[in-house]
């Protein structure tokens, strides 16, 4: 009888075990998730890697072995990680905050320094964004002292020096820039490379973002160079290669550039794709973007302008329909929000 039952209960368990080939569907999945990221709308994306999450978490109590269960640890990180780039995108930054947060809980009993690292950067620019420059700062040092890879450094690099330019710092701002044009990207890590997509950060993406740094550091000049190469490089990509996202952003940091350098018909004749854009492609980080260019339409030398006040207009009414706005039941953005 002891036999029997042991060998029914074996049976049982065995019935229930986590094979690795169910391991290599999850991982399989999640990397072409993030790889298509730049060709989805972010809230089609929230809903599959929400999907993949609960599969996931069903699957969690399948093993007890050491090695399958740090591959659930890790696949559940990087799920909710880029479940936090999508709440980012889709307007709710306490969302992202959390789901950052989250994937750091299932990533550091394992010690994925990649991973840790990635959300340490997010955790940076969520702060920034969030008005909390000084907390940003301690984010991304604590991230860049685990960052190895190329792609993870460049990324931080470009990080703190947007955090460097919300706090005024010029000095930091361009060291920090300078830093990011002289890693290695032949330096490899298995988070921002083979995983990669989302999770990754190309050139024109570092560009995109040195032109958010000059401008906030009100450095026209550096900020249209910056935002006009982020420009070349994403449109010498291939349309399945192009981020939509990267280029509308860019974009509209050229725009603002032109108007720092009181150029408003270069402006609007740049923002002009801009406007074409279906509502599930307005990420947050364009309508923040635009936030900035409509301010800066107010000041004294613009506001009395016909031309400034009908793009002003214009903006206020893009912002309407949102990325937000595609998930079901979500409110409408608002200005000012």
């Amino acid at each position: 009888m002891t036999a029997h039952d042991a060998a029914s209960h074996a049976g049982d368990a065995a019935s229930r075990a986590l094979t690795p080939e169910t391991i290599a569907i999850l991982r399989t999945q999640l990397r072409g998730l993030a790889r298509s990221y730049h060709q989805k709308p972010a809230a089609e994306i929230f809903i599959k890697a929400r999907s993949i999450r609960d599969t996931i978490e069903r699957r969690m109590p399948l093993t007890h072995r050491p090695n399958q269960s740090s591959d659930l640890f890790l696949l559940a990180g990087q799920v909710c990680a880029l479940l936090a780039s999508a709440a980012f995108d889709l307007g709710s930054q306490d969302a992202a905050e959390t789901l950052t947060m989250a994937a750091l809980a299932y990533v550091r009993p394992i010690d994925h320094a990649p991973l840790i690292a990635w959300c340490g950067g997010n955790l940076a620019l969520l702060a920034y964004w969030d008005r909390r420059p000084a907390e940003a700062l301690e984010h991304v040092k604590s991230a860049q002292d685990l960052a190895t890879s190329g792609t993870a450094k460049l990324r931080l690099h470009s990080i703190a020096a947007r955090t460097y330019a919300h706090l005024g710092d010029p000095d930091c701002v361009r060291y920090e820039l300078e830093a990011a044009q002289q890693v290695d990207q032949d330096i490899r890590d298995d988070h921002h490379d083979d995983m990669g997509g989302e999770f990754g950060f190309s050139r024109e993406r570092a560009a995109m973002s040195a032109g958010s740094s000059w401008l906030l550091i009100q450095d026209g000049a550096n900020a249209v160079e910056a935002s006009s190469r982020a420009l070349e490089l994403v449109q010498a990509r291939t349309e399945e290669q192009r981020s939509v996202k990267v280029e509308m952003e860019a974009t509209a940091d050229l725009a603002l550039a032109q108007l720092l350098n009181a150029d408003l018909a270069s402006a609007i004749a740049t923002l002009g794709p801009v406007f074409e854009l279906p509502p599930e492609q307005r990420v947050d980080g364009l309508l923040l973007r635009l936030n900035g260019v409509r301010s800066q339409l107010t000041v004294p030398a613009l506001h009395r302008q016909r031309e400034a006040v009908e793009l002003g207009h214009h903006i206020e009414g893009f912002r309407r329909d949102s990325a937000r706005s595609t998930l079901p039941g979500a409110p409408r953005y608002q200005l000012g929000s």
